[in-house]
C-alpha cells in the first residue's frame, strides 16, 4: 500500500477537523497513526541512555562551582581542577571531572517553572503544561518512530527507583496517546537502601525465562493465539478498535521467545570487575545495565534515580547533617550522600561507552527538571531554580571535552549562550534520526508536535 505523502495527510487532517467537532473515527486514527509511524520511521542504528536526577540536582554542588561567591552562594563544599584548563566540578565530584574530555557540560540550561511536575514534564516531553493528560515522553516517542535496533528486545526500557510518594512525577517518563505499547519496560530498585537488589530484576524479567525451555510447539499456541484474536478482530470489531493488540501481542510474544531480553539483562555476564567498577551501589548496577542493554539493542533507556523528587530535592539539606530530611526517611541528604555512588557510575558509565567504541551509537545524557537556587537558604538548604542548571552530555558522535555557557558570578542565571531544554531534546532526536519537526496523531485525530520548538545545539554539531 502506498503511503499517503506528508502533504495529504495534513490535507486530510486538515479537512477533518474542519468538517466536524475535530474527532475522528477511530479506524481513521489508527490508519492515519500508522502512516505517520512508517513515514517518520529510521533505520538508524543510534540509542540513548538518560539518566534523571529527580528532584533538580545543584549546579553548584555539581557541574558549575562558585568557589569565589560569598559562602552563602557557594555553599559548604570546595571545587577542584578538571583536564580542561580554568574549568573546576564540585569537590564531591572527582572521579567525573577526569573524564571531562569526554563528555560537554551545559551549564546554562534555562527556563521558567520552578514546579517538580511541570518540569519534569517539559524536559521529559518538549510540552511544558501537563493539563488533561500527558504527552508521550522522549522514550516514548523513540519507541513509536525507532523500535529496538535488535528484534526480540524492548525497545524503552525505563530503570527506576521505587515509585514511593509522588508517583505522578515518575508518570512523565510514560507514553501519554501513544499507548502502553511505548510505555517502557520497568525494572524498579528499592530508594531506601544502598544495595542493590539483583532480585527485582529477576522478577521484572521472570516471564523472559519462558525463552529457556520454550519449545516450538508452545510458540505454535502463542502464534494460534494471535490468530485466533486476528479472527476476532475481523467478526466483531470491524472499526479497527483493537488493531494495537495485534501489534502489542505479536512484540511481546517476539521478547519472550527470542532469549535476546533475558541475556540484555542478565549482569551475571559482567566480570566481577567491570561490575566493581560501576559500583556495588544500586546507582552502579544500574548505570551498568543501562549500558548493557543499549549494547544490545535497546534504543532508549531511562534510568530514573529519584522518581518522586527524592534524592536531589535538598530543601534542608546539602549535607548530611543527621536531621530528617523531607519527612520521608529518605536519601535527600545532598552530595554526601547522592555524590559518591553518581560520581562511580558516571564515570565508569562515561569511559565505559569509549572503550567499548560505543561513543558514536549511544548518546548519554544527565538532567533533572531544573538547578537550586543560588542562595543557601535558611535551613541549610536550595530550594527549586528553574532559571539555570547545568546538564551532562556524551557520546553521541558529537563534539566533547567542552562547557558551552557561563553563568553569572553567583550562579543566578545564564551570563552567556542560554541553552533551552527542547534545543537539548532537538539533539537527542537528531541522534536518534527522529525529525524533531514532525508530530504524532493523538486520540482525538489532532496532529501533534513531536516538539513544539527547538534548535540544534551548534558548538555540539
Amino acid at each position: 500500500m502506498k503511503l499517503p505523502s506528508k502533504a495529504d495527510r495534513r490535507r486530510f487532517l486538515k479537512c477533518s477537523l474542519l468538517a466536524g467537532s475535530g474527532g475522528l473515527p477511530l479506524a481513521d486514527i489508527l490508519r492515519l497513526q500508522a502512516a505517520e509511524r512508517q513515514a517518520g520511521a529510521t533505520t538508524k542504528d543510534t540509542a540513548v541512555i538518560q539518566i534523571w536526577l529527580g528532584g533538580g540536582p545543584s549546579q553548584f554542588e555539581t557541574f558549575d562551582p562558585k568557589p569565589d561567591a560569598p559562602i552563602e552562594f557557594r555553599g559548604p563544599y570546595g571545587a577542584i581542577a578538571t583536564p580542561l584548563p580554568g574549568i573546576q566540578f564540585c569537590e564531591t565530584m572527582p572521579r567525573t571531572a577526569q573524564v571531562i574530555d569526554q563528555t560537554a557540560i551545559i551549564r546554562t540550561v534555562s527556563h521558567t517553572t520552578n514546579g517538580h511536575l511541570e518540569g519534569a514534564h517539559w524536559l521529559s516531553t518538549g510540552y511544558r503544561k501537563p493539563g488533561q493528560a500527558y504527552y508521550p515522553s522522549t522514550g516514548a516517542i523513540a519507541s513509536y518512530f525507532r523500535g529496538p535496533v535488535r528484534p526480540g528486545l524492548p525497545p524503552y526500557v525505563r530503570i527506576s527507583e521505587e515509585f514511593t510518594r509522588n508517583p505522578t512525577i515518575a508518570a512523565v517518563m510514560g507514553s501519554g496517546y501513544l499507548g502502553a505499547a511505548n510505555a517502557g519496560f520497568v525494572v524498579r530498585q528499592d530508594p531506601f537502601f544502598q544495595a542493590f537488589d539483583s532480585q527485582k530484576i529477576q522478577r521484572a524479567t521472570a516471564n523472559l525465562k519462558l525463552a529457556d525451555d520454550l519449545t516450538l510447539a508452545r510458540t505454535a499456541d502463542r502464534q494460534s493465539l494471535l490468530s485466533e484474536l486476528d479472527r476476532l478482530k475481523r467478526n466483531v470489531d470491524a472499526t479497527g478498535a483493537i488493531s494495537g493488540i495485534d501489534e502489542f501481542n505479536r512484540s511481546a510474544l517476539e521478547i519472550v521467545t527470542s532469549g535476546a531480553a533475558r541475556e540484555a539483562f542478565d549482569l551475571s555476564r559482567e566480570s566481577p570487575a567491570t561490575r566493581e567498577r560501576y559500583g556495588s551501589h544500586r546507582w552502579g548496577q544500574m548505570g551498568l545495565l543501562a549500558r548493557r542493554l543499549v549494547e544490545s539493542g535497546v534504543t532508549f533507556v531511562t534510568m530514573n534515580t529519584a522518581p518522586d523528587s527524592l534524592c536531589w530535592d535538598w530543601h534542608l539539606n546539602i549535607v548530611n547533617d543527621k536531621r530528617p530530611a523531607d519527612g520521608s526517611n529518605g536519601p535527600s541528604r545532598g552530595m554526601d550522600i547522592s555524590g559518591p555512588p553518581l560520581d562511580q557510575m558516571l564515570s565508569a558509565l562515561v569511559s565505559d561507552l569509549y572503550e567499548r567504541g560505543l561513543d558514536k551509537r549511544v548518546l548519554l545524557l544527565v538532567w533533572g527538571e531544573f538547578g537550586r537556587t543560588p542562595r543557601v537558604n535558611a535551613t541549610g538548604g536550595r530550594d527549586h531554580w528553574g532559571a539555570l542548571m547545568s546538564i551532562l552530555m556524551a557520546g553521541g558522535g558529537l563534539q566533547m571535552g567542552q562547557v558551552i555557557g557561563a553563568s553569572t558570578p553567583k550562579g543566578e542565571v545564564p551570563a552567556q549562550r542560554a541553552v533551552h531544554p527542547n534545543d537539548v531534546l532537538t539533539m537527542v532526536y537528531r541522534h536518534l534520526g527522529i525529525d524533531p519537526a514532525g508530530h504524532t496523531v493523538n486520540l482525538d485525530g489532532r496532529p501533534i508536535p513531536i516538539l513544539p520548538d527547538g534548535q540544534p545545539i551548534r558548538e555540539l554539531i
